[in-house]
């Protein structure tokens, strides 16, 4: 490797040629790990005669290299010999000519000082300190932008030692920062005043200062208010701001941009130190909340304010009246405080003066006359994009956009002052409802607006204010008004109602909420209108007390206006929130959906094919489509043609797509195998992909496992000869990896395969229950997972004595040991765990397991004989219990068999019945534990046991604990 070489390598990087391009790269690559690679980068970069191609190139992969390479214990890290002569270089590279080189030049300084500042670089802060001094503009500007990145990443260490050297650090050079910030923007003014050329460089010179006093001021220092002239810089912050705001008016438009982010930073030092330090913000709540008021809230900032300006005021303003610092604990001691305390009732003072009623409800009144206003924007973007002016922004959209920002601060000062303010409301609510507009009057429907949507906004805090009821008829005559501009009140009047409706309306009055929706949603009116319409529907029906009673004689019209809607929209977005409604509408009627949906059913394959672009989309596709399903029960076998493909694009981890399609196919494809009453060819064809299903991962294991139940119920044959054995493979080689809910799973599924499956089951699962048998010898499970490896193990020796004895030679010689020791063991932990599990039909069945085992003759068993008669004649005092209504034996019956006292047998917590539910139903009606009854079993193998072993058997008999024979014989005879 020479410096030739490399360059050349660089000079291919940068050219358009993707042969070169590629060839230079993976010689680039494997020149990483190299000594000296760095270095020559690095020379290559301070070289300005070279070509800026090049050098962009070098920087950047000095940049990644730093990234990979410059930790101490990185593999193939740099030597510290190469990186000192590294940073030697670095620091010299302060003239940097080019804007964008330099950028990346700051940030490599930045991510090596993260590592190495201060133990292993200290020279590096002195010499960008030395170079800000510089008199030269471009090593001044490029050492404070050095600077700047590289105080930014090292306030963002986090370790304790780190967090203390940089509190060191910001102590020492804070005052530095200050005095030079103050020069930057004393000099900045005077150029704005003088007209200067020298306007842009000033000024970014003082942002930059400004970001570095941020960092240091939030970051740096652990008691702000400890450090006076932090303080001092905060407090005069304000006033430079309304100077700045001043200024702006004189600044040309290609400054404007650039200055307003100066202008906004100093807003943004603010928020971080109410964030981060609200107590040392106590001071300045005063004058920030004058600040704010007077300029956003009075006619002082007329013609000076800009939108992300208010924005950045409006989140101080919520931020201070939301902090929970300045909020008093409910049994706050005036007489015991400490500093903190002192801070919150400082806070609450200062709050309670500020606020007075008149101030609270001029600030209430503006912000709905002047800002919860739509503008002349909104109305463009209206005619030109209904759709996109449709879009509601969420999360936290309110930092950063306008009208989300202007809905949650108005929401914060209302609830803060709801006492003072609801009688304010209410009557600008009245008097605009009450009051008759000429629909060509746009002002005064704009000003009605913004009354009914504050009114939307403080639903809850207006509960006990606002009769809705009694304003519900009012507003009803408001949607029969007609008009272009009008457009805007029923859009406002359709969002009102789902805000209301569930905050306080009668239930007998839901069915006048349908009427009042319902022609608002047809193809004449406004398409704003329409999507406002479908979202408060959605909200309507998204209700405790929905009846779909009161829907069902709307039902056909509901469901054809939002299909009809569905079709005409055009965006990915909107087309999603429309089938979320239509979707939640599908889900909340269930079953009622059947005679309305075959329109849907046509159109959605071809709305499949038009999203292949928007996987978003298609996820909604899928979601409604399993709402289809449920609702349409068998019928939806019918659907199979088009959704076998579905399945098979959703599930196909070689696609891209399935990151976002695989969670809701496979819940289409559970829903499909749970309302199918036989198998198809479609579902049948899906099968060999739940091996690799399952082998993908745990994400979404709990409905891979329930979709391979839903086959072996469905089809137990052709599941356990096709990919039985691939699927028990992969269960078994990660069952010791899953956590015990993962286990618990993986056994349910095994005992239902057991239960279900043809007569070779046992030999397919044999891994998985020579799993189940290593488990119980060790004993050391859970009792949950202990019961479920006995209930396992139980249904194997009530199949074959010879596959269970045949598992523990397996595992005998696994574990190098004797057949019948591990037999032994196994019985010990069986008898010792027995009494714990609490099912009554695990118990049943672990009994009927245990008198299996009375006539193998086998010493295992004959030795432990005491211990198992004592198991089964709890197990009988568990499920036996005495009915007068038998004639004989007592007059004991079984609970636990089918159609017999408390049988339940076992289906999910559904809310509808499915053929997998009649399927399990089958299953269990013919399971050991709901066909045979335990006392009569247990006769008959006593009976034969006592032919087996003759005298050895009174022997037997006469030893057991007399307790536990006198029991026995409530049920049997010995």
């Amino acid at each position: 490797m020479s410096v030739d070489l490399v360059l050349g390598s660089l000079r291919d990087a940068s050219s358009q040629d993707p042969l070169r391009i590629k060839a230079a790269v993976d010689q680039l690559k494997r020149w990483e790990v190299e000594p000296g690679f760095y270095t020559i980068l690095v020379n290559a970069l301070t070289d300005y005669n070279i070509d800026v191609g090049i050098r962009w190139q070098s920087i950047v992969y000095f940049k990644n290299g730093v990234d990979r390479y410059w930790r101490k214990n990185a593999p193939n890290a740099l030597s510290e010999e190469e990186k000192v002569g590294i940073r030697a270089t670095l620091i010299r590279a302060l003239n940097e000519p080019e804007n964008k080189i330099a950028v990346q030049v700051a940030v490599s300084i930045a991510k090596a000082a993260r590592m190495d500042v201060p133990r292993d670089w200290p020279e590096l802060l002195p010499a960008l300190s030395e170079a800000v001094k510089s008199d030269n503009e471009i090593v001044k500007h490029r050492g404070l932008l050095y600077l700047h990145h590289t105080i930014k990443l090292l306030a963002r260490k986090r370790l304790a030692i780190d967090r203390r050297a940089f509190h060191d650090l910001s102590s020492d050079i804070i005052g530095y920062m200050l005095n030079l910030w103050h020069g930057f923007h004393q000099l900045l003014l005077a150029d704005l005043q003088t007209g200067s050329t020298n306007q842009e460089l000033s000024l970014n010179k003082s942002i930059l200062s400004l970001k570095i006093l941020r960092n240091l001021i939030v970051h740096g220092l652990k008691k702000p208010y400890e450090h006076n002239e932090a303080m001092l810089f905060v407090e005069k912050s304000f006033d430079e701001t309304r100077t700045l705001l001043q200024a702006r008016k004189n600044i040309g438009p290609q400054l404007r941009d650039i200055f307003d982010k100066y202008i906004v930073l100093h807003q943004k030092i603010w928020a971080d130190l109410l964030d981060t330090h609200p107590y040392s913000f106590v001071n300045h709540i005063r004058p920030a909340l004058t600040f704010v008021c007077s300029l956003c809230f009075t006619d002082e900032g007329k013609g000076l304010l800009f939108q992300r300006f208010i924005i950045f005021c409006f989140n101080l303003l919520k931020g201070i009246l939301v902090c929970h610092e300045y909020k008093l604990r409910k049994n706050f001691d005036d007489t015991t405080m400490s500093q903190h305390d002192e801070g919150t009732l400082a806070a609450c003072k200062i709050k309670t003066q500020f606020f007075q009623p008149n101030t609270v409800s001029e600030i209430c009144r503006r912000l709905i006359t002047d800002y919860l206003l739509m503008t002349n924007e909104d109305l463009e973007l209206w005619d030109d994009d209904p759709e996109g002016f449709a879009f509601e922004e969420t999360g936290d959209s309110w930092r950063y956009c306008w009208r989300p920002c202007c809905e949650a601060v108005f929401v914060t000062v209302f609830h803060e002052y709801r006492e003072t303010l609801a009688p304010h409301l209410v009557e600008m609510a009245r008097t605009s409802s009450s009051t008759p507009i000429d629909t060509n009057n746009l002002p005064a429907i704009l000003q009605k607006d913004a009354v009914y949507a504050a009114v939307g906004h403080a639903a809850f805090d207006l509960y006990d204010e606002v009769d809705f009821d009694s304003w519900l008829s009012s507003l009803g005559q408001e949607l029969d008004i007609k008009g272009s501009n009008y457009r805007i009140i029923r859009r406002r009047v359709c969002w009102l109602l789902g805000q209301w409706s569930g905050v306080k309306l009668s239930p007998g009055l839901r069915p006048k909420l349908y009427q009042l929706l319902l022609p608002l949603l047809t193809q004449e009116e406004d398409l704003v209108v329409r999507l406002a319409a479908a979202k408060s529907l959605k909200v309507v029906i998204d209700d405790f007390e929905f009846s779909i009673e009161e829907l069902e004689p709307y039902l056909h019209q509901v469901f054809s206006l939002l299909f009809n809607l569905l079709k005409e929209v055009n965006e990915c977005d909107t087309k999603l929130n429309v089938l979320n409604v239509l979707s939640y509408f599908i889900e909340r009627v269930g079953v009622a959906i059947r005679p309305v949906c075959s329109a849907l059913l046509h159109y959605l394959p071809t709305l499949w094919e038009e999203s292949s672009k928007h996987d978003m989309l298609r996820c909604a596709i899928l979601t409604t489509l399993v709402f289809i399903v449920q609702g349409l029960g068998t019928v939806s076998e019918g659907l199979l043609p088009f959704l076998g493909p579905v399945l098979e694009l959703s599930t196909d981890l070689t696609q891209d797509s399935h990151i976002y399609l695989l969670e809701d196919g496979l819940e289409l494809w559970l829903t499909i195998l749970h309302n199918t009453a036989k198998p198809s060819e479609v579902l049948i064809n899906l099968l060999p992909r739940l091996p690799n299903l399952l082998e993908n991962g745990t994400e979404n294991l709990r409905t891979i496992v329930y979709i391979i139940q839903a086959y072996v119920l469905l089809c137990p044959g052709h599941v356990t000869d096709s990919i039985g054995p691939a699927v028990v493979s992969v269960a078994a080689s990660m069952y010791s990896d899953l956590v015990d809910d993962g286990r618990l799973m993986v056994l349910r599924l095994t005992e239902t395969w057991i239960k279900a499956g043809p007569p070779n089951t046992p030999q397919v699962l044999e891994s998985l229950l020579l799993t189940v048998l290593s488990s119980v010898h060790t004993g050391s499970d859970y009792l949950v997972l202990m019961s479920l490896h006995l209930s396992i193990l139980s249904r194997l020796i009530l199949i074959s004595h010879h596959l269970f004895s045949q598992l523990c030679l397996r595992l005998a010689s696994a574990e190098n040991s004797n057949h019948n020791d591990v037999a032994g063991k196994v019985m010990d932990v069986w008898l010792d765990k027995m009494p714990c599990v609490i099912a009554p039909e695990r118990r049943k069945l672990l009994g009927l397991a245990l008198a299996s085992l009375l006539t193998t003759e086998s010493p295992v068993v004959l030795t432990r004989v005491y211990l198992i008669l004592l198991n089964i004649a709890e197990a009988l005092n568990d499920v036996t219990r005495p009915d007068d209504s038998v004639a004989g034996a007592g007059g004991m019956i079984d609970s636990l068999m089918a159609g017999q006292g408390d049988a339940v047998l076992d289906t999910d917590d559904i809310d509808y019945e499915t053929e997998h539910d009649s399927r399990k139903r089958h299953v269990a009606m013919q399971d050991p534990v709901h066909t045979v009854v335990l006392k009569d079993y247990v006769q008959n193998q006593i009976t034969v046991m006592s032919q087996q072993l003759g005298d050895n058997y009174k022997q037997i008999i006469m030893n057991v604990d007399v307790e536990t024979r006198d029991n026995l014989q409530e049920y049997v005879t010995l």
